[in-house]
């Protein structure tokens, strides 16, 4: 996780940088370009759980063995090269590579929080309300069922895609 911490770190704050300091919108334009990244990342950890993951040998033994740390984090490579992919993507959607540096810090923040957020979850560690409660969705997804609950770091995504506890997607079979 150190080597991710410091990998990340550094893009997300040379990102950051670019776009707030080479940026001539002001803080508020790069402030919402960093949610907007935040909030991508959102649909892309959900997405990559639902669609890809379930298939992936790493991420079939995770399940096998989900306290073993070395399933729980995405292979570095797979990390980092969807990062540049999608500030690809945000280049050429906003035309501006500043622009597209503000949202792929937002994703990376989101990225490194996911991965922290992860490895704790799956820790014999309490932690407080908010843990237990995302313990409790993405417990649910290995433990009962593991065609629902596909996002770790927020429901969000189930409760929009109908993948939550309880929905038609569950109960379908």
């Amino acid at each position: 996780m150190s080597l991710r911490l410091w990998v990340f770190g550094a893009l997300s704050t040379a990102a950051a940088s670019a776009g707030l300091l080479a940026g001539h919108s002001g803080a508020a334009h790069f402030a919402a370009l960093l949610a907007g990244g935040f909030l991508v990342w959102t649909i892309v950890e959900y997405l990559m759980h639902r669609l890809a993951f379930h298939g992936f040998a790493p991420h079939i033994e995770h399940h096998a063995d989900p306290t073993d740390p070395s399933y729980i984090l995405a292979p570095l490579w797979l990390s980092t090269s969807a990062a540049l992919a999608l500030f690809g993507v945000f280049c050429l959607v906003t035309r501006s590579w500043t622009a597209g540096a503000s949202m792929i810090s937002g994703v990376i923040a989101g990225y490194v929080a996911y991965e922290a957020i992860h490895l704790r979850i799956h820790s014999a560690k309490r932690g407080g309300a908010l843990l237990r409660a995302l313990r409790k969705h993405h417990y649910y997804h290995h433990f009962n069922n593991d065609r629902v609950c596909f996002g770790v770091t927020s429901p969000l995504w189930d409760v929009v895609f109908g993948s939550a506890p309880g929905s038609r997607r569950e109960t379908a079979g």
